[in-house]
């Protein structure tokens, strides 16, 4: 057998699908390589968003400081920035969808390198509406489901039962672009449409909300509340791909 050192090198994000160990090595190779690219998530961001602080240490997020807030905190892999930025777009936008592997192999070895001691009872997506039959799967569902399938050896309790634990009935719009005001009106809005199938599923457990983007972080909140209220859950944190960065001022 030849030495470690003689084994190829990742190719690097964002040339996954080319690369060698996408498909046969341990998600945590995938996760460690994208790092390398990815803008990481700073030191001293925020504890409870993930968001950059500003000098004084303060967080713009009206969330952080919100006596009514429902989610424990929101971690992120990466921030939203360059080439993740890109192919995140390309997967939501362009049907590029052969990203949901990579994005489920981030996701996962994401789950490995953080939350090993302290694991989730169950991994949801922020819900998707789809029509009733509709054979389609949510663009977050996919990227769970992506997760679930390179689990190979089943340590994470992921949300893949049809119909999911959470359920969105009814479409919303689209909050992306939207000011910090409206995200906050359609975190709301969203609350109003989600539905929990069977309460026995999510009651006493400890649940983590994954979502591709996030800015404020007010759907998470909104989807956090029904999961508590409805659903009967002791905890709900978030965890996103990819944090939209505000950047302080200089």
């Amino acid at each position: 057998m030849g030495s470690p050192d003689a084994l190829p090198k990742p190719l690097g994000f964002p040339r996954c699908q080319r690369c060698p160990y996408v498909r046969v090595g341990p998600a945590r190779i995938c996760t460690e390589c994208a790092s390398e690219a990815l803008e990481r998530v700073v030191p001293r961001a925020c504890p409870i968003c993930s968001q950059m602080l500003a000098s004084d240490g303060s967080c713009a997020n009206w969330l952080c400081d919100d006596p009514g807030r429902r989610i424990q905190r929101i971690d992120a892999i990466a921030y939203l920035s360059g080439e993740l930025r890109v192919r995140i777009h390309r997967y939501k936008y362009e049907g590029r969808t052969g990203w949901s592997l990579i994005f489920g192999r981030l996701l996962l070895g994401w789950l490995e390198a953080n939350l090993v001691d302290t694991p989730p009872d169950l991994i949801i997506a922020n819900p998707t509406h789809l029509a009733p039959g509709s054979a389609e799967t949510g663009h977050v569902e996919t990227i769970i489901r992506s997760a679930a399938r390179e689990d190979v050896l089943r340590s994470w309790p992921f949300d893949i039962q049809n119909p999911a634990a959470v359920i969105k009935t009814q479409p919303t719009p689209r909050s992306a672009g939207r000011t910090a005001t409206a995200k906050r009106a359609a975190g709301r809005e969203l609350l109003s449409v989600l539905a929990i199938p069977d309460p026995s599923r999510t009651t006493g457990r400890r649940v983590l909300v994954f979502d591709d983007v996030c800015t404020t972080g007010s759907q998470l909140n909104a989807v956090a509340e029904c999961l508590l209220d409805q659903g009967r859950a002791v905890t709900v944190r978030g965890l996103v791909l990819a944090r939209a960065p505000w950047r302080p001022r200089s």
